[in-house]
C-alpha cells in the first residue's frame, strides 16, 4: 500500500464515488417514498478549498462524481459543489475508460493521472484501474486491501475533506494564504 497521496501536478482528474464518499452511506426515505443523504459540510468547504486552489495554480485537474446510484440528489449535491456529476452509471470501468479515451487520447499510461476516491465493492475495478485510489476508514474490506491509502475520517463524516486537505498540503499554508483560499 503507498501512503503519499500524489502531487497535484501529477494528477488530471480526480473521480468521486458518491454514497459512502460523500455520505454516511445511509439513506433516509420519507412516508411519500422520497429519499435524502446526510452529507458533511465540512467536505463541502473541502471543494471550495481544492477549487480554490487548482485556480490560484491554474491547474484545470478535472473532477467529477461517479455514481451508480440513480437519485436525482447525487445530482443535486454534485450542483450544489459546482462539480460535474455522472450518475446511474452501471459500469464505472468502462466509462472511465470512455472519458480517458474522449479527453486523454495522446497521453501514454494516462489512467495513472487519475485519484480514485470510493469505499464499496462496485468500486473495486476503478480503484484497481486508475493510478491511486483512497478509501475511507469505513469502506468494505476487501476496498481497503485493494486502496493505496486508507484515511482516517468514515465516508460523509470529513472523508472528502480530509484527501483535500492532505492533496494540497494544507499543514504548509499559512493563516493568510488560508485566508486567500476562501476568498
Amino acid at each position: 500500500m503507498k501512503n503519499r497521496i500524489p502531487n497535484w501536478k501529477q494528477v488530471h482528474t480526480i473521480i468521486y464515488d458518491f454514497d459512502g464518499v460523500f455520505t454516511d452511506n445511509s439513506v433516509y426515505i420519507d412516508q411519500d417514498g422520497l429519499e435524502s443523504v446526510r452529507c458533511s459540510r465540512s467536505d463541502s468547504l473541502g471543494i471550495k478549498f481544492l477549487n480554490s486552489f487548482l485556480h490560484i495554480k491554474g491547474s484545470n485537474i478535472k473532477q467529477f462524481i461517479l455514481s451508480t446510484e440513480r437519485n436525482e440528489v447525487v445530482k443535486r449535491r454534485a450542483d450544489k459543489l459546482k462539480i460535474q456529476c455522472f450518475n446511474g452509471i452501471e459500469n464505472k470501468i468502462n466509462f472511465i475508460k470512455k472519458y480517458l479515451k474522449t479527453n486523454y487520447e495522446n497521453e501514454i499510461s494516462k489512467e495513472k493521472g487519475i485519484i480514485y476516491l470510493g469505499n464499496d465493492l462496485n468500486d473495486l475495478a476503478a480503484i484497481k484501474y486508475c493510478g491511486y485510489s483512497i478509501a475511507p476508514s469505513d469502506a468494505h474490506y476487501k476496498i481497503k486491501q485493494s486502496c493505496d491509502l486508507v484515511l482516517e475520517n468514515k465516508g460523509g463524516e470529513g472523508f472528502v475533506r480530509q484527501f483535500i486537505e492532505e492533496f494540497i498540503g494544507i499543514e504548509e499554508f499559512s493563516p493568510d494564504e488560508l485566508i486567500k483560499l476562501l476568498s
